[in-house]
């Protein structure tokens, strides 16, 4: 059936929303939710986005072939949109083509997919996208060995790209471009200046790992390798952490490199094995193909010629296998074109220069006729100003004499005003004393009115203090007398019901050896005994937790903290309906979480907002709080009872919890807690 304009766009809303879930740090949840949507929405374009979306995803996790399917898929439904927004769509698919074909050892056909897009976004005026394909391809051109090619490109993105991260990584390139040319110096200058941006944003770990090697080859270079292997190792560290595996192959075989140079034969073999592993799981060839050639290497220096013979027919088969995947004329062809494009683009420039060479010497003969003709118009000016001269100064002699005439008359007037001034001025004084005093009277009257109404406001302040600390004390002895009340009620159900069964089943047992028959009666008291004591368990939960949905629960306590705060809390659930059906128990222990992590943020956080977001994916819990408040040094800093106390309860429930902290950066606190049969039960 034919979808209608209004389902096509809600579709596309959708997409949409999860691009803002995966830019935003969701990237998992706009994942899992990108999967469920392609089985319901139809619309091509839609369909086209949300494959580009999960292409992505893999991208950033290094799942090369993946992404490479995903991207392919994106452009297959892509085929019918024909308007500007299926073009940029095209533009970015080949971008992610180009990127996950270098990730894999392809350069050639990364190269072609960077020059594609290039000629795409020049038809469509997309000049962002032009510029990130211009910087991919000048990082084509360094792993194809062609330096030249790559200093001037990017150049030229620094100079005329608008994009901060073009301009970081075109930074970032010039160094190591320029440590491959022995200018350690030079390189080093660029390597600096991207590491300063990366200071003022930094959430972009790729980049800073990516300095940290080049920083790490100018020591390999300059022939320090102990700074050179610890400067590695430290951003290794940090590819792991964020997850930037294919940083962390590269780093791998630089370390294996080294290691092999030094005849630290055993530590390389462990590293390239390790390596080969890694790469051969997510489709890495060049990888691949290098930790060979170092396995061979490595296996005939310790006499392994075994080893050695295989590690070289397996290297063979990987680069017979990377020259057939490209396709070398096609590839020739694109990039031909490109340089014939620049050259004309060069060719153009100078033309127009030339122009406006020639158009300056014409002008400046023209400035000449006019700068005389100007010379002629100045010495005519000058004739009229003597003449007008002499004409003024009869002019000036005439207004003189009236001006004189006209003195008099306002002496005259002068004289006449000035008493009139004097004769309103006492009538105004006369006037003036008696109303000044009526004011003085009225002013004392109002201060007066004015005491009286704060003395009233201070005593109604008092009696309505009083009457509150009245109903404080009224509710505070009547949850003591509730608490009472319930100890004396819980003290009589276990000792009448829990106690009566405890001490019939050890009558049971010590007539157990003359009654063997008895035991299944035992067991059914046991039974019966642990019902009674789930049940007791059940009502010691507060009421609140008993009767009301955990959700709207949650929101009324986030509703209650702001209205006594200035602090705005962002509260997230997915499936909401799964999350009320959890346990009570485990509920109140939740609830208890959110309380103390809550409380400790207005007592000691400074906090402007808290960000707060429970999930329920794949029987997992998943609790993220964040607020953006003063933070502290969790290195440095002992747990305090609160957080001691929510420690506990996450590890009574065989979850875990993790702090990140630090001073002035804010707290962000992750608790995950398996759900198994956390559910509420008949």
């Amino acid at each position: 059936m034919a979808q209608t304009a209004g389902s096509v766009q809600l579709e596309n809303e959708k997409v949409d929303s999860l691009f803002y879930y995966f830019n935003n740090g969701a990237d998992k949840k706009a994942y899992q939710a990108s999967h469920h949507i392609l089985r319901h929405i139809k619309s091509n374009k839609a369909i086209a986005n949300a494959n580009l979306l999960l292409a992505h995803y893999h991208n950033k996790y290094a799942a090369i072939d993946s992404s490479i399917y995903y991207t392919n898929q994106a452009l297959k439904h892509k085929s019918v949109v024909n308007d500007s927004l299926g073009a940029r769509l095209t533009i970015l698919a080949y971008q992610l083509l180009a990127i996950n074909n270098k990730d894999k050892g392809l350069f050639h056909e990364s190269k072609k997919w960077h020059l594609k897009g290039i000629e795409l976004s020049e038809k469509h005026h997309e000049t962002n996208l032009y510029y990130s394909h211009l910087h991919g391809l000048a990082s084509t051109y360094i792993a194809l060995n062609k330096t030249t090619e790559a200093l001037g490109i990017f150049k030229d993105c620094i100079k005329n790209s608008k994009d901060p991260e073009i301009i970081l990584g075109s930074y970032i390139n010039l160094g190591s471009i320029y440590s491959s040319l022995y200018q350690y110096k030079l390189s080093n200058t660029y390597l600096q200046k991207a590491k300063t941006i990366c200071e003022r944003n930094t959430h972009d770990k790729q980049a800073l790992i990516s300095i940290l090697i080049n920083i790490g080859d100018n020591y390999l270079n300059n022939g320090d390798i102990n700074k050179a292997l610890y400067t590695y190792e430290d951003a290794k560290t940090e590819s792991r952490k964020n997850k930037l595996v294919n940083l962390e192959l590269i780093l791998d075989d630089k370390i294996g490199t080294v290691l092999y140079n030094e005849n630290r034969n055993e530590e390389a073999l462990l590293i390239y094995a390790s390596a080969l592993t890694k790469a051969m799981g997510l489709g890495v060839l060049n990888i691949q193909m290098h930790s060979y050639m170092m396995l061979e290497k490595i296996s005939a220096r310790r006499n392994d010629y075994k080893n050695a013979y295989i590690y070289g027919e397996r290297y063979n088969e990987i680069k017979d296998s990377i020259d057939n995947l490209q396709k070398e004329k096609e590839i020739n062809q694109l990039e031909m074109k490109f340089e014939t494009l620049q050259k004309e683009k060069t060719i153009k420039l100078l033309k127009i220069e030339n122009l406006n060479k020639s158009l300056n010497i014409k002008n400046k003969d023209a400035d000449i006729e006019k700068y005389k003709l100007q010379e002629a118009i100045i010495a005519k000016q000058n004739e009229n100003r003597v003449l007008q001269l002499q004409n003024g100064v009869e002019k000036r002699k005439n207004e003189i004499a009236l001006l004189k005439e006209k003195e008099q008359l306002k002496a005259l007037e002068l004289d006449r005003e000035k008493t009139i001034k004097y004769i309103v001025l006492v009538a105004f004084f006369i006037l003036l004393v008696p109303t000044v005093g009526l004011l003085i009277i009225y002013y004392q009257k109002l201060q007066a009115q004015g005491l009286l109404n704060l003395k009233e406001k201070e005593i109604n302040a008092q009696r309505v203090s009083s009457l509150k600390k009245d109903q404080e004390i009224k509710l505070i002895k009547a949850s003591i007398r509730g608490q009472d009340h319930e100890r004396k009620k819980i003290a009589q159900e276990m000792h009448d019901s829990i106690g009566g069964n405890l001490a019939a089943i050890k009558l049971q047992f010590s007539q157990l050896a003359n009654h063997p028959d008895k035991v299944n009666l035992i067991y059914s008291q046991l039974d019966d005994t642990y019902e009674q004591v789930r049940n007791l368990s059940h009502n010691l939960l507060p009421k609140k937790i008993r009767e009301n949905d955990f959700v709207s629960l949650i929101n009324e306590y986030i509703n209650t903290v702001q209205e006594a705060s200035n602090i705005a809390i962002q509260v997230s659930f997915y499936d909401e309906d799964k999350i009320n059906e959890l346990d009570k128990i485990l509920q109140n222990e939740l609830f208890s979480i959110f309380q103390e992590l809550t409380t400790n943020t207005l007592k000691y956080a400074n906090a402007t907002a808290i960000d707060i977001q429970l999930d329920l994916l794949n029987a997992c819990l998943f609790f993220v709080y964040e607020d953006n408040g003063d933070g502290f040094d969790v290195s440095q800093t002992t747990l305090g009872i609160g957080l001691t106390n929510i420690k506990s309860r996450v590890e009574n429930y065989k979850g875990i919890i993790h702090i990140d902290a630090s001073p002035n950066r804010g707290t962000n606190i992750n608790i995950e807690i398996p759900i198994e049969n956390h559910t509420n039960e008949a």
